[in-house]
């Protein structure tokens, strides 16, 4: 693949560390950050891309790669690429964000893709993004003044990771929790249709005959995200296996967070958000 150039060539700079990279925004406050640089590729349908005037390459920063394992919480480098991720041994890296992270692209792709760089796209939520919601997971945005954590709930409500000039996201943080039933479905890629890709995802922990806590996601890519916070706390206590009233009215809430995005749901998304609305309910009830 070869850089289309207009006007004075463009500047790359490979800062070997956060710090680097941030000084070097003194000088280039409008640099492009390029982390696995994915994303370029696929907006670009020709054998170049255009590169803006300035880009910082984070592909050298070994300190944003870094892995924190903690009693409540584990902290993920912004640029640890998908297979890093997905080569994390133990119970500490969720099933659900493994399950997201596995499904994107080939494995070639996914040594090039990062965390940071998926959830940062323009215009759209990545991938992991909603499995990131379900698990509460929080982001480090750092600047050479100091950080800030932005709550994926606020990203939701934006629609995207808003990062200022000058800013960088460095870590993700996400809470250890117990969750024993797990629901991860996705459905087509990047060459599918816009209108037949969808997500449908969930967290559930029965016990002792009742729903102690669930957490439901449906992310239909150009549409929007749905996650209906007040359902999950309707269903948190209920007795398993939930009533078929309670199943209806469940459904029908879904049904009606579909007639809300700003873009329609095709019919074919909305048939399989319903289906898996319905398959997720009863396999609660499985022991």
């Amino acid at each position: 693949m070869s850089v289309a150039v207009e006007g004075p060539p463009p500047l790359v700079y490979s800062p070997r560390s956060l710090a680097e990279a941030l000084a070097l925004f003194v000088p280039n406050p409008q640099a492009q950050l390029f982390a696995g640089g994915t994303a370029w590729h696929t907006e670009h349908l020709t054998t170049s891309i255009m590169l803006p005037p300035v880009t910082l390459s984070l592909h050298l920063a070994e300190d944003l790669r870094r892995i924190t394992y903690g009693e409540r919480s584990l902290d993920l480098g912004g640029t640890l690429s998908l297979n890093q991720l997905l080569s994390v041994g133990g119970p500490w890296v969720p099933s659900i964000l493994k399950e997201a992270a596995r499904v994107i692209g080939t494995s070639a792709l996914r040594n090039l893709a990062t965390l940071a760089g998926n959830v940062c796209q323009k215009g759209i939520l990545g991938d992991l993004f909603p499995a990131l919601h379900l698990l509460g997971a929080q982001f480090e945005i750092r600047n050479l003044r100091g950080s800030r954590w932005l709550t994926t709930q606020q990203v939701a409500e934006e629609g995207r990771v808003a990062l200022a000039p000058g800013e960088i996201l460095t870590r993700v943080r996400i809470p250890q929790e117990d969750w024993p039933q797990t629901f991860y479905q996705k459905i087509g890629n990047i060459r599918t249709p816009w209108d037949e890709r969808l997500a449908m995802m969930g967290l559930a922990r029965p016990k002792n005959g009742q729903l102690e806590a669930l957490r439901l996601s449906f992310h239909l890519p150009h549409s929007g995200l749905i996650r209906i916070q007040s359902l999950e706390a309707e269903l948190a206590g209920q007795r398993l296996p939930l009533p078929h009233r309670v199943r209806s009215q469940a459904q029908e809430r879904v049904d009606e967070a579909l007639n809300q995005l700003p873009v329609p749901a095709s019919i074919f998304q909305r048939d399989r958000v319903l289906h898996m609305m319905r398959w997720i309910l009863t396999r609660l009830d499985d022991d």
